[in-house]
This record gives structure tokens, C-alpha cells and sequence, in this order.
């Protein structure tokens, strides 16, 4: 592993950015790792802008600058659009297509821009783009709120992180309503088998 591992995880509010971060920062703590998880949100109540870094490796910042985000989870298309100046050509990118159509925009009647277009503004940068259908996964659930634990079981199935995908599952479950967690389980599986 480098010395200092960069995940950038953003999304709106309401979809669980702020919770899959600490479930990362949580496997990287059982790993005996040292991280640091920052929450580099705005408006985090549902439907506004949601950033929040994990950085694991020695040091005591939680800042992400600019090209430095070795991983983006992103679990809507446009914050990932917005998260464009942390990546550069070896950045990954795991995004979720499903879309929200952010307050700013459904206020203007804006319509929300394709999401392959904005794709591509991302693919300018770096090939290394994941796409991940959210909402088919959530429905197959059948449990809308586990995107998040989709998300990251698509992550734990490019084989990037410093832990092994049980150490993050652990971590979501220690955090999960017992009646949730099947549901959640079958999100992290469906998510590892989409890769």
C-alpha cells in the first residue's frame, strides 16, 4: 500500500455518504491501520452536496486536495462531476447512474443533464470508471436505503482496499438494525458480483 491512501466518498444527503465513509474508516481501524475520516459536507440534509474523506496511512489530516483522491465512491453522478478537480488519470471512480435531481437545479426547472454526458466529462480524466446501476441493485433488495452498501460492495470488489471485504462488511453490519441485516448482506454480495 502507499504511504497515504485516498478515499473520497460523495454523494447527496440522505443516500449515506457519511456512514459508508465511517464504515471504511471502521475496517481500516480493525486492520490496525491508521485513518483519519473527514466529513467535508455543505448542505448535508437530504438532497444537498455530502463529501467526506477517508485517508489511511500515517498523518493526522482528513483533506484531500486536488489530484489526490486515489478512490471516488460516488453514489450520484453529478457530486462525482463536482469531485472532478480531486481526480487525475489514476484515480478510481466507482459511481452509482441512478440519478437525484439536486434542489438548485429542481427550483430553475433544469433538467437534469444526461448521465452519460457527465460520464464523460469524468472518463476526460481518467479511464478508471466503474458504473454501477443503484437503483437496479436497491430494487432487487428490495430495500431503496442499502445503496450506499451497494456502492461499497462494488468498491470490495475491485480488490483496491488495504482490508479484506469481510473487515468492511463487519463494520456495516456492527452499525446495521438487526431487522436490516439480510437486506444489507445481499446489497454488499450484489454489489462484490457487479465487478
Amino acid at each position: 500500500m502507499k504511504d497515504r491512501f485516498k478515499i473520497l466518498v460523495v454523494g447527496v444527503g440522505g443516500q449515506g455518504a457519511l456512514s459508508a465513509a465511517r464504515f471504511l474508516g471502521e475496517a481500516a481501524l480493525e486492520k490496525k491501520l491508521p485513518v483519519n475520516v473527514g466529513q467535508l459536507h455543505g448542505m448535508s440534509q437530504r438532497g444537498g452536496s455530502v463529501e467526506a474523506s477517508v485517508i489511511i496511512g500515517p498523518g493526522s489530516s482528513s483533506h484531500i486536495g486536488n489530484f489526490e483522491a486515489d478512490i471516488v465512491l460516488g453514489l450520484e453522478p453529478l457530486e462525482v462531476l463536482r469531485a472532478l478537480p480531486m481526480i487525475d488519470e489514476n484515480t478510481q471512480v466507482v459511481t452509482n447512474t441512478g440519478q437525484i435531481v439536486p434542489f438548485s437545479l429542481a427550483i430553475q426547472g433544469v433538467p437534469y443533464p444526461p448521465v452519460q454526458k457527465t460520464l464523460e466529462k469524468v472518463r476526460a480524466v481518467t479511464k478508471n470508471l466503474v458504473e454501477v446501476d443503484g437503483p437496479a441493485l436497491t430494487k432487487r433488495v428490495g430495500v431503496p436505503r442499502t445503496l450506499n452498501v451497494c456502492m461499497l460492495g462494488a468498491l470490495a470488489g475491485l480488490d483496491l482496499l488495504p482490508f479484506e471485504n469481510e473487515l468492511l462488511w463487519k463494520a456495516i453490519a456492527k452499525k446495521c438494525p438487526e431487522r436490516f441485516i439480510d437486506a444489507n448482506r445481499e446489497a454488499f454480495e450484489l454489489g462484490i458480483k457487479v465487478i
